[in-house]
C-alpha cells in the first residue's frame, strides 16, 4: 500500500497507474474525492466511463515514515 506522502525523488506521487488500473494516493479522503472527480470529468471528454461496480476505495490511517 502507498503511503499518503508518496515521493519519487522530490516530486509527489497523487497517482499511479498501470494498463487500466489507477490508485489515487491523497492524505485524506475530501482530497481523494476531489481527484476521483477530476478524473471522471477527463475520463468523460474522451467518452470514458468508471466503472462503479468495480471501484473501490481503501482508507489507510497510519503513521508515515
Amino acid at each position: 500500500m502507498f503511503p499518503s506522502d508518496l515521493r519519487i525523488g522530490k516530486e509527489q506521487l497523487n497517482i499511479s497507474a498501470y494498463a487500466d488500473d489507477i490508485a489515487l494516493i491523497g492524505k485524506n479522503e475530501i482530497g481523494i474525492r476531489k481527484q476521483f472527480v477530476e478524473m471522471e470529468n477527463i475520463a468523460r471528454k474522451f467518452g470514458l466511463q468508471i466503472n462503479q461496480e468495480k471501484t473501490k476505495y481503501v482508507i489507510v490511517k497510519g503513521k508515515t515514515v
